[in-house]
């Protein structure tokens, strides 16, 4: 029991370097092997009119009403689209230019987001560099434990392995959790791209 534990021990900590140094981003923190994208910019979703030329979106009350509306993380894609869609109905003059700050405010409101979801990103691989650095310090005071004679445990000996079952337990858990985490700045990023394309085709 005791050896297929000090087996797990010493894989659980390889697992977790090799999670953090498969992130190609170029930020250390960064925990996920997508590369990390900071900031979205215009160019990389849009194909319409200048986004800086079209003024402020904040300045437009209707647009500003339609990006608070869809831009929430929780709004149903389809439902945004839906919006825009409607939107665009009612602009028989200055089409381009309102059209260009629903996405100018899209994009504002999608890196708002994603800024903070990378941070809570970054929070959590840390959370999971300290679990694993515990994890191995914790090995190491197994494997370094005196030995017992078979079938007798020390208090000492029990509570350390029951330290490492729960910090294992719990690294496992972070890992689990991280694995849908990096996935979601990518789900908006597609989000906004299919926004971008809706009212690409509304200019028209």
């Amino acid at each position: 029991m005791r050896r297929a534990l000090l087996l797990a021990a010493a894989l659980l900590p390889l697992s977790a370097a090799a999670a953090g140094a498969a992130a190609p981003g170029g930020d250390p923190d960064w925990p996920c092997e997508q590369v990390l994208v900071p900031t979205l910019s215009a160019g990389m979703l849009w194909s319409g009119p200048a986004v800086d030329q079209a003024g402020d979106w904040h300045a437009d009350p209707e647009v500003t009403a339609l990006v608070q509306r869809i831009a929430p993380s929780d709004v149903p894609v389809d439902q945004g689209k839906n919006a825009i869609e409607a939107f665009a109905k009612t602009l028989p003059a200055d089409r381009a230019r309102r059209l260009t700050l629903v996405f100018a405010g899209l994009l504002d409101e999608t890196n708002r987001q994603r800024s903070e979801m990378i941070e809570r990103i970054k929070d959590l691989g840390q959370r999971q560099r300290n679990l694993a650095r515990l994890i191995d310090r914790l090995t190491a005071e197994i494997n370094g434990a005196p030995p017992e004679a078979p079938g007798e445990t020390s208090a000492a000996q029990a509570d350390l392995q029951q330290r490492w079952t729960f910090t294992s337990r719990t690294y496992a858990e972070v890992q689990h959790t991280m694995r849908y985490a990096c996935d979601a700045p990518r789900a908006l990023d597609t989000r906004l791209g299919v926004y971008a394309r809706t009212l690409e085709a509304a200019l028209h």
